[in-house]
């Protein structure tokens, strides 16, 4: 930080605090945050040392992190997201969910680029960038009414002469008129898929779930944030691996039923397939 190599210096305090939480540290932090430009990290930061410095005792830090808040407070630039709230829609700013409660309210934001996103089932993503100035810069965002996904345009029929031109013979497969075992090992495979999937989504889902509880517990009050953005962010991913895991868990179980229940039925003196599903396995006893 003498050197003048902020952001390397932010981040060496970082891990600092990460590793071994300290007034000093924070106040530190804050500190760089500011000479960075990050006036609105530097903002909570302070405020985030008042706390801290009150519960150690330690009055002579908490009055000059009391003082670098009221020097900071007339700097401090705002940026307001607003949203319709007839949709539903995961609504970011720098790759952080913005709750729906703090959608219309102007925070404080560090001067520069900042990415806003929304998103929602079935619909164009919505994705701008707007530059925040420093010194009091007041900027707002309006998320519009996601657009539909465009639908594939459905093929035109052919006419009969154009079907006979556009057919080529190809090799002949047999079919499997006897047993119909390729089917049902086929639909055995995709079970397994998605007992796999289904449990991929589970570990992911309550892995979500606990860091979006520690994100809460970091950034209590809003913006008074330390680790609040990164555990949110991962409890992001974590659901987003699960909600993946689920849908493929889904498509492999209705894909099982499907080949299961359509193949053919094998001959009277073959052993009847019995199967049973657990948390993570498929187990099958029988002649396919």
């Amino acid at each position: 930080m003498r050197s003048g190599d902020y952001p390397e210096a932010c981040t060496k305090f970082e891990a600092s605090q990460a590793l071994d939480p300290g007034v000093g540290t924070l106040l530190n932090l804050a500190d760089c945050y500011e000479k960075a430009g990050r006036t609105a990290s530097a903002w909570a930061q302070f405020r985030e040392t008042i706390s801290a410095a009150r519960k150690a005792g330690s009055a002579d830090r908490e009055r000059i992190a009391r003082e670098r808040v009221r020097r900071l407070e007339p700097r401090l630039s705002y940026l307001t997201i607003d949203a319709w709230k007839g949709q539903s829609a995961t609504i970011m700013r720098d790759g952080v969910t913005i709750e729906p409660a703090v959608l219309g309210t102007a925070i404080p934001v560090d001067p520069g680029r900042h990415e806003i996103t929304a998103r929602a089932s079935g619909k164009r993503p919505f994705i701008t960038h707007v530059e925040v100035e420093d010194h009091a810069a007041r900027v707002s965002v309006t998320i519009p009414i996601l657009v539909d996904e465009p639908t594939a345009a459905p093929l035109s029929p052919l006419r009969r002469d154009e079907a006979d031109a556009a057919h080529v013979p190809g090799p002949q497969l047999r079919a499997d008129t006897s047993t119909g075992s390729t089917q049902r090992t086929l639909a055995l495979v995709t079970a397994a898929l998605g007992v796999a999937g289904i449990a991929t989504g589970t570990v992911f889902g309550i892995k979500a779930a606990s860091t979006w509880s520690d994100a809460k517990a970091n950034c209590d009050p809003y913006p008074n944030c330390s680790r609040g953005p990164k555990l949110s962010k991962e409890a992001e991913q974590s659901a987003t691996i699960s909600t993946i895991g689920f849908v493929t868990g889904g498509v492999g179980v209705a894909t099982f039923a499907l080949l299961w229940l359509t193949a053919p039925s094998p001959p009277n003196d073959e052993t009847p397939l019995s199967f049973a599903f657990g948390p993570l396995a498929v187990s099958v006893q029988g002649t396919l």
